[in-house]
This record gives C-alpha cells, sequence and structure tokens, in this order.
C-alpha cells in the first residue's frame, strides 16, 4: 500500500525532525502506536478508494521517497498518478506492524501483500515497508517511506529471527559505525549499496557518492557512537533493521552530536548485505 522506494551513522543528513522536550514525552504510548499502525491501513483504505483528500491528509506536504531509479518522488507526485489512474491499488493485505514513538516521532515498519495496477501493468507482489512520521498539530503524518519487493516465496511476514543473524545485523551496524570513526572509505563502499540513497529534510536526494565524499574530505566526523537496543525483521532478501544511537559528531566544523533513530533497509546481494535505503530523525 506504500509508494516503495539504511541513517548514515547513522541520521545527521536525513530528515531532520526534531522531537521537542523528548524527556518528558512518552515512549511507546499504546495510544500512539495504535494511533500510527490505523494510519497504515487508512493509507491503503484510501489508495483503493482513491480517496485523495485522505491520503492529502496522511502524507506530509514535504513527504519524499526514492525510487527504484534513484529519483525523488513527492507527495504531488503520487496523489497526481492515483488521480489519474496511473497507479491504482486494487487491493492489499497488511502483515504484521513494528510501530516505536518517541514522542512525535515515529518509526513503522511491515510487510503488505499487494494488488496493484501501475501504468496498465499488473505489479501485485509482496513487498516490505517503512515509514518515518511525525505528529503535526495533533495528527500523525508520514514524512519519509522506503521499501523494497520480496523476491523469495512465503515470505509476506517476517521471519522468526535467528539469533546469530540478529548478532551479525548488529556487527553490520557497529562495523559501519566504526568504518566512519576510522575514515575507512574503503569499507563504507562495501557497506553501502552503490544504488543507495537517503532524502535530506532540504528535500534533496543524498547518494553514497556524496555520504563518501563528505567523510572523505573530513565534511562530516564522527567522533564517537553508541548503538542503542536494535530491532532486526527479515523477509527473505530484505532486511529492516531499527534502532536508536548517541553521536558525537561534526559537519561542516559545527557540533551537531546527539541522539538519533534510524531505520535501515539492506538486501541481500549476492551473498553479502549492503544498507540500500536509509530514514532517520534527531531527537533532542
Amino acid at each position: 500500500m506504500k509508494k516503495l522506494g539504511g541513517a548514515v551513522l547513522f541520521t545527521c543528513v536525513c530528515a531532520a525532525l526534531v522531537l521537542a522536550d523528548s524527556q518528558r514525552a512518552p515512549f511507546n504510548d499504546p495510544t500512539d502506536v495504535a494511533a500510527v499502525k490505523q494510519v497504515g491501513q487508512e493509507m491503503g483504505d484510501a489508495m483503493v478508494a482513491v480517496d485523495i483528500d485522505k491520503l492529502n491528509q496522511i502524507f506530509a506536504d514535504d513527504w519524499a521517497t526514492t525510487g527504484t531509479g534513484g529519483k525523488i518522488v513527492t507527495k504531488e507526485k503520487v496523489l497526481s498518478d492515483f488521480k489519474s489512474g496511473k497507479d491504482k491499488l486494487l487491493s492489499f493485505e497488511l502483515g504484521p506492524i513494528d510501530v516505536q514513538v518517541l514522542g512525535n516521532v515515529a518509526v513503522a515498519h511491515g510487510s503488505v501483500t499487494e494488488k496493484r495496477v501501475r501504468d496498465g501493468k499488473d505489479v501485485s507482489g509482496e513487498l516490505v515497508y517503512m515509514d518515518l512520521l511525525e505528529k503535526r498539530a495533533g495528527k500523525w503524518a508520514v514524512v519519509r517511506s522506503a521499501g523494497a519487493r520480496v523476491v523469495l516465496a512465503d515470505s509476506s511476514n517476517a521471519q522468526p529471527q535467528d539469533p546469530a543473524f540478529v548478532e551479525t545485523m548488529k556487527k553490520f551496524a557497529q562495523d559501519t559505525g566504526d568504518a566512519m570513526v576510522a575514515g575507512d572509505i574503503d569499507k563504507l563502499n562495501q557497506i553501502y549499496a552503490d544504488d543507495w540513497a537517503t532524502i535530506r529534510s532540504s528535500g534533496e536526494i543524498f547518494t553514497k557518492e556524496s555520504l563518501l565524499n563528505d567523510f572523505k574530505s573530513g565534511k562530516h566526523k564522527l567522533l564517537s557512537f553508541e548503538l542503542g537496543p536494535m530491532d532486526v525483521q527479515v523477509f527473505g532478501d530484505v532486511a529492516i533493521v531499527q534502532a536508536s544511537v548517541t553521536e558525537n559528531r561534526l559537519q561542516d566544523g559545527k557540533d551537531i552530536s546527539g541522539q538519533f533513530v534510524f531505520m535501515d533497509l539492506l538486501k541481500k546481494r549476492g551473498d553479502k548485505w549492503v544498507i540500500v535505503r536509509t530514514l532517520g530523525a534527531k531527537v533532542i
């Protein structure tokens, strides 16, 4: 049901959502968790019904994602495609949805089975998605999205988590941070897929080339970091890693240290996992 398209260690170049008074904000308030899950159901229902007004409310005006070709897809484009009939969601079934809420920021990921026609072609299938949401004027709005098609059969639901794989993903995240601290460009080049991309708060696309150049030039400097609890879900050849991180970081000579939440979308290509998309927000 999503328009489908991992934070740079972790999130400083991603959507710069600021959570005010976060120390007093409830963590995983049941009411907010239920509301965020409801957004996912309402989004799919609105797409099936071609309810443009409802979709306009669900997606923030600054919503954006990156398509498979690396181009930015905006809210205006999504609404236009549904209104014109270029994109038609005929039916959908959501799988389990994992939601984490911290005050006015939430991250959600799950799976969905769709029957969809785009440009007159059947593009139905099983997909996984992740959304970054912000509570604005008392309502949850989707501000960033990412996702991928699952190619392996019988993978519409998250697979039981192999403890060894979870540890592998945790080490993967640790290795990413260590490579940034060490300025190890070769290692970062292996970790991030060539088509990796995220979208800055300005709405501009940020690519792997830009990421590597920023660390190589010293524009970005990660001095130290500490990972928080991590959730890992595997969907066939796709995995989603969701966690928090506390960073000591400099950007353009300015201290931008703080706590962040992030989600990485990974794909297994050959025998290696690589990060293909990232969503994140700063918590202050």
